[in-house]
């Protein structure tokens, strides 16, 4: 799916399918980005504050982001990232959740600079498997607009 500005309007969402987020993808991902005893290692975490392993605030964001391209959000006529408000890691996301996202247009405004594109505001959500939000942020987005619909 090839969303363009003009396709897109506040409220407007779309749902990505759910991935499996295993024990070896948050370890790995642990190992390179944020080594930390309670995303590395299993015994080790039992003794820390989340008691057991546990993603990376910055994995959980960035299988947002990868739920986000999977949806079609972030690929094809999204064109650049702009920036992230209100990051917020509501749960821990642990071994063996099935994650999927929603993203929801919360503001759109034409670029003052480059007629071509426009800027979107998604609510990105993502969820485990029981409907708990885990992370949620304000995504802005570059998006080109439909050349056919420019006037």
């Amino acid at each position: 799916m090839d969303l363009w500005y003009d396709d897109l309007e506040v409220g407007f969402s779309v749902k990505s399918e759910p991935i499996l987020l295993t024990k070896e993808a948050i370890i790995r991902f642990a190992q390179e980005f944020d080594p930390q005893p309670f995303h590395l290692d299993e015994a080790a975490a039992v003794g820390t504050f989340f008691g057991e392993l546990v993603a990376s605030g910055a994995h959980s964001f960035s299988l947002t982001m990868r739920l986000g391209v999977n949806a079609g959000v972030f690929k094809g006529n999204a064109v650049a990232g702009l920036g992230v408000d209100e990051l917020r890691f509501h749960k821990p996301v642990r071994p063996g959740s099935w994650l999927h996202g929603k993203f929801t247009v919360k503001a759109l405004r034409g670029s003052k600079t480059k007629p071509d594109v426009g800027i979107v505001d998604w609510l990105a959500e993502t969820f485990d498997e029981s409907e708990v939000r885990v992370v949620s942020a304000i995504v802005r987005n570059l998006v080109l607009r439909d050349p056919q619909r420019l006037t």
